[in-house]
């Protein structure tokens, strides 16, 4: 049975990354026995299958570049999956603050219909989106003095 669910883990982890908490979350179901989930994910990690420093830094890229989501958001998703604040942080100091800028401009703009009579709303929903309120005013600014 440890063999067949260490297939179904490679095959599961080769469609996209995941990160060591994940698969050791889907494995809790199946096993009673701790040691045995600690087998597959540790045979997982040494045939190449299961890296968290690669799934941290496809995620803070794929939510910032594809999701538009600000740095606190994505700390936040990050330790929700289980990664310390220190690690969260590093990942995300790792990604380039200029993408982040042009993310939240890229939103400003989408939304710059709104802003002169919905500019809180406009406001909430980019906080929502994980961006420093100061960084937000700044953008919301340049957008309306243009």
């Amino acid at each position: 049975m440890i063999d067949e669910w260490k297939e179904k883990m490679r095959r599961w982890c080769s469609l996209q990354e995941r990160c060591t908490g994940d698969v050791r979350r889907k494995l809790q179901g199946q096993f009673d026995d701790e040691s045995a989930v600690n087998g597959i994910v540790d045979s997982l990690v040494e045939e190449g299958f299961l890296s968290d420093e690669r799934f941290v830094t496809s995620y803070v890229r794929t939510h910032a570049e594809h999701k538009s989501w600000g740095p606190r958001k994505i700390l936040h998703g990050l330790r929700i999956k289980g990664f310390s604040n220190a690690a969260a942080h590093a990942a995300v100091a790792a990604h380039s603050p200029a993408s982040f800028q042009a993310s939240l401009g890229a939103l400003v703009e989408r939304r710059r219909a709104e802003l002169p009579e919905k500019r809180d709303r406009v406001i909430r929903f980019l906080v929502s989106r994980g961006f420093a309120v100061n960084d937000i005013l700044r953008a919301v600014e340049e957008a309306e003095g243009r």
